[in-house]
């Protein structure tokens, strides 16, 4: 009886040691919010990136490390997170060589399993500060080509708890030429605002933020999510916005007779083979025109480029958009406060060449963070699993 005591106890040290050794190795990494349950072959995994661009990359260089120190693991199970709400679970193996990968949202199973693990690495509470340029051209002037502005817009944002993200972000101009009355001339907040998700399962999606959203904007918005089906997911967006006092002359609040409702609703589709990004959404804009629009979306790995068409009002817009990697391809998060660049640079362009819909401000929309676009926090499984194949494999750098 006293051996077998003494087995059991020297194989639980031994277990918890190799526990401990994986969960060091990937802190080292700069990975966070960790919590690993190890069996004889399988390890089960939940992490959170915020070292590594994209959604698919963290992960894929996350199992290459612990199957290169730990050669015995034949099955990997990865939970995803961010702002530390689970987004996909990532199923691994290696046969012959050949990395097998598929993506899901299958994750309470997942959550089980790890709910009594201790979290290792939590990142509740460090502070990221994100330094975004922005860059405006505007071609509708008679008595001159365009207009033009550069501003920095540094980005303090942290997460508070689970789901929850604080963002406070100040406009600053640095060179432009602007009318004297163009508003983009002072400083001004561009995001400020709490944002939080509350569901993030198989099938459903729900968040909310408060705050400034838009320059010009102050109020509250909802989103309510569906995966319908495979590469499919219908939303309804919704908001209430007021004319928003933005700037040191005026103060910072809101005008109160100036509600305006916003009102969508959105399907957004992936077709894997040609990885494509198709939304149609159609509903109220955000000062208050009627309509429709489509976007459609090239997704190259970490690049996004697309076009996109507009019918509001009974006015027409068309336009270009894109994300391209902007800083570093690895960002670790070493202190407690990081100063980064963005992981993207996007933009948008809009023809507005009709008259009305440049003055009544029609196609109008906003974003709830600043790093909001189509390849940042892009958690497609499909998408996800393609890349995360191609990098364990050697086909993608």
């Amino acid at each position: 009886m006293i051996c077998l005591f003494i087995i059991f106890g020297t194989t639980f040290a031994g277990w918890s040691q190799e526990v401990a050794d994986v969960l060091e190795q990937l802190r080292n990494e700069g990975f966070e919010d960790l919590k690993v349950c190890l069996t004889a072959d399988t390890i089960f995994l939940q992490m959170e990136d915020h070292s590594y661009r994209g959604t698919f990359r963290g992960v894929a260089l996350a199992i290459q490390t612990i199957a290169k120190e730990k050669p015995e693991i034949e099955q990997f199970e990865v939970l995803l997170t961010d702002y530390r709400q689970p987004q996909l679970c990532v199923h691994a193996s290696k046969r012959g060589g050949i990395w097998d990968v598929s993506v899901d949202r299958q994750m309470r199973q997942m959550l089980r399993m790890l709910q009594m693990e201790k979290v290792t690495a939590p990142s509740a509470g460090k502070i990221d500060i994100t330094l975004f340029p922005m860059v405006s051209l505007t071609n509708n002037k008679l008595d001159h080509l365009f207009d033009w502005s550069v501003h920095l817009a540094p980005a303090f944002a942290t997460t508070l708890w689970k789901g929850a993200r604080l963002t406070l972000q100040p406009v600053f101009p640095i060179a432009h030429r602007l009318s004297d009355t163009d508003s983009k001339r002072r400083i001004q907040i561009g995001n400020a605002n709490l944002s939080q998700q509350f569901v993030s399962s198989k099938h459903w999606k729900v968040a909310a933020a408060a705050g400034f959203f838009h320059p010009e904007r102050v109020g509250v918005q909802a989103t309510v999510g569906y995966h319908l089906a495979t590469g499919l997911d219908i939303y309804a967006d919704g908001g209430i916005t007021y004319e928003a006092n933005n700037g040191p002359e005026h103060g910072f609040g809101f005008v109160r007779d100036s509600r305006q409702v916003n009102a969508m609703l959105r399907a957004d589709y992936y077709e894997p083979h040609t990885k494509l990004q198709i939304e149609l959404q159609g509903g109220q804009f955000l000062f208050g025109d009627h309509g429709g629009r489509l976007d459609v979306t090239r997704h190259f790995g970490e690049y996004a480029i697309g076009v996109y068409g507009i019918l509001t009002g009974g006015e027409q817009n068309a336009g270009f958009h894109f994300a391209i990697p902007f800083g570093p391809k690895r960002q670790r998060r070493n202190a407690f406060v990081r100063l980064r660049l963005p992981e993207y640079f996007a933009w948008e362009y809009s023809m507005k060449s009709y008259f009305k819909y440049w003055e009544e401000q029609m196609g109008q929309t906003y974003v709830t963070q600043p790093d909001q676009n189509h390849a940042a926090h892009y958690w497609e499984p499909m998408f996800v699993q393609e890349y995360i194949t191609r990098i364990l494999n050697g086909t993608f750098d």
